[in-house]
């Protein structure tokens, strides 16, 4: 069986036990790619910034599947200069985290279509992450609901960082006590080894899924017995 039929089947059964399950996905590299966000402010910046030669290198980069750091990006339009990469970094950091620009981020394949399969199934649908409140909560609401999760209804929340400060790591291992208060948490994906084998620890009845799309470059090993997935789609 495929590990998304498995969920689904783990949701009737817990249904079918009068339990409320409950289904936690986090969201950038998880179920959207913020590729096209990145490359967009770079090419922003080139053009401000009169590099004209980057700019047009820039335009040729594929949106998807970019690197998780900047200046692994650049690297991919053989930008090397410490300068252009700090400016650049500067200017990205600016824009990166906030409402606006969460409208370029494009669903991972397949996203979309399972998580409705979750919730229509009857588990409650937790998005789970590490963008904040204060700068990012109007546009990560639009931009789910352009993309056709289901969002704003009765069994679905959004759960942000309070501030941008607050680590990643540090917010998610502090929210597993709450998550648990939602019902049986039957499965949890993410990105990132770290917050995978924090869930695999704290729910250990709950199937932890690691997206093997992009991570921190200082990322822990992945638990042993945790699944991997590229996306969401079955033959994947």
């Amino acid at each position: 069986m495929h590990i998304l039929d498995d969920i689904l089947s783990r949701i009737r059964t817990t249904r079918e036990a009068r339990q409320t399950p409950v289904v936690v996905f986090d969201l950038d590299h998880t179920l959207f790619d913020n590729g096209p966000r990145t490359i967009a402010l770079l090419r922003e910046y080139a053009q401000g910034a009169g590099e004209t030669e980057l700019y047009t290198r820039l335009r040729a980069v594929r949106e998807l599947g970019l690197p998780y750091m900047l200046k692994d990006v650049l690297s991919l339009v053989e930008e090397e200069r410490p300068e252009i990469i700090e400016a650049a970094r500067k200017f990205w950091l600016s824009r990166f985290f906030t409402d606006e620009i969460q409208r370029l981020d494009v669903p991972i394949a397949g996203a979309s279509a399972f998580t409705n399969e979750v919730f229509e199934a009857g588990a409650t649908v937790v998005y789970l992450s590490g963008r904040d409140v204060p700068n990012m909560l109007v546009g990560c609401t639009e931009s789910l609901r352009t993309h056709g999760f289901p969002v704003g209804l009765a069994h679905t929340l959004i759960v942000l960082k309070p501030t941008w400060e607050t680590r990643d790591f540090d917010f998610k291992r502090d929210v597993v006590d709450f998550l648990g208060t939602l019902g049986q948490v039957v499965a949890a994906f993410d990105n990132e080894p770290a917050n995978c084998n924090l869930f695999r620890r704290m729910f250990p009845k709950a199937l932890s899924v690691f997206l093997d799309t992009a991570m921190a470059p200082d990322a822990p090993p992945l638990d042993a017995g945790i699944p991997s997935i590229n996306d969401f789609r079955r033959g994947a």
